[in-house]
């Protein structure tokens, strides 16, 4: 792959991982029967319209599904040429699986930060900072407010108890860094 493709496929709204939208698509056809326009729609709505997989990534996966049988395709209503794709036991199994996979990715993630930090230039931390932290607080509250119904209140008070912990470390440790700074922002300023 050429290096302008590689750069292009890593920021490209349309290059997240064919693996993500595998296991997205087996839990949604869980929650809910569905067809794979219906998927393409969820994605795109989901995303904000940043990500909408193609027809030639939504079917083929879906055939995929179908011939692992984690999936099985019904023939819609009369007159309906769309398949509506079901779950079959097996696939409530690979979805069981998966979720050990997910289990163990923000801890993947986290080893892989060194190496990730390395690619961002000086002078795009400003926005990877900003930008960054406010996604990562949105992320933490979708994640409560859309999860905490389905997790007994004592886990609740946990989750939220560390999570203010952690953020509490994160403001002694900014302010800490801030006052080590002001020295040298002063003698700048005095020159």
């Amino acid at each position: 792959m050429a290096q302008h493709e590689e750069a292009k496929a890593l920021t490209h709204p349309q290059g997240a991982p064919r693996g993500l939208l595998l296991h997205y698509m087996l839990r949604k056809i869980a929650q809910n029967p569905c067809h794979g326009y219906e998927i393409l729609q969820d994605i795109e709505s989901k995303t904000d319209g940043a990500w909408r997989p193609g027809a030639g990534s939504i079917y083929p996966m879906l055939k995929k599904l179908v011939a692992k049988g984690y999936i099985k395709a019904n023939e819609g209503a009369r007159g309906a040429d769309r398949k509506v794709y079901t779950i079959t036991p097996e696939g409530l199994d690979a979805i069981k699986e998966d979720e050990k996979m997910f289990m163990n990715s923000g801890r993947n993630m986290m080893a892989m930060r060194r190496l990730f930090l390395e690619l961002i230039r000086p002078e795009h931390l400003t926005r990877f900072m900003s930008e960054g932290t406010k996604g990562q607080f949105e992320l933490a509250q979708e994640i409560v407010s859309t999860k905490m119904d389905l997790i007994p209140p004592k886990d609740r008070e946990y989750i939220l108890r560390e999570y203010i912990l952690n953020l509490e470390r994160q403001l002694e440790w900014a302010n800490r860094v801030l006052k080590e700074m002001k020295p040298q922002v002063e003698a700048r300023s005095r020159k």
